[in-house]
């Protein structure tokens, strides 16, 4: 099996879309991804998938976007975010540190039928899984028509959705 070459793709520029299975892959991908992102990242996910976001590269490149810009902007929507707490998901653990800089929020119990997993970089870059029983990830670093359309859905579910107080910062 060939190794995932991410260095050939190009946040904005590379207009490939391919389709990535393995959990190495979609991590290596989700993390390529974020560290090319300027200044925009929202995640769609039900518990904040361990096997993409969980790891030690992703938290670093989510932090590094966090504190690039003020502008910076970084949205993630969970189905299950008590899950992703109670796990001690690094990234959640990054987000109550850096307080305002992410935001967190629950999906709304209307929209929790939604199969559909997601990560939008910079509007422009998508990973998309249609379903939620794989990892089976498709992937292009420039796509506007999917990611317009995906963004306008996850648009949606951020004004239905509420803070959830599993991923707030708290001072002990």
């Amino acid at each position: 099996m060939d190794t995932l070459d991410v260095d050939k793709y190009i946040l904005g520029e590379t207009e490939e879309e391919f389709l990535c299975v393995s959990d190495e892959d979609n991590q290596k991908i989700a993390v390529a991804m974020i560290q090319q992102a300027e200044l925009e990242l929202d995640i769609l996910s039900r518990d904040f998938d361990p096997a993409v976001y969980d790891n030690h590269e992703c938290c670093e490149a989510i932090e590094d976007l966090a504190l690039r810009s003020r502008h910076s902007r970084i949205r993630i929507l969970l189905h299950e975010t008590r899950k992703a707490s109670q796990r001690s998901h690094l990234v959640i653990h990054l987000g109550r540190r850096l307080g305002s800089l992410m935001q967190f929020r629950n999906v709304a119990e209307t929209h929790k039928h939604i199969p559909d997993t997601f990560m939008i970089v910079d509007g422009i870059g998508i990973m998309h899984r249609p379903h939620t029983d794989t990892l089976a990830a498709t992937v292009n670093f420039k796509d506007r028509p999917k990611v317009k359309k995906l963004s306008k859905l996850f648009e949606k579910l951020w004004e239905d959705a509420e803070p959830d107080p599993n991923t707030r910062y708290m001072i002990l």
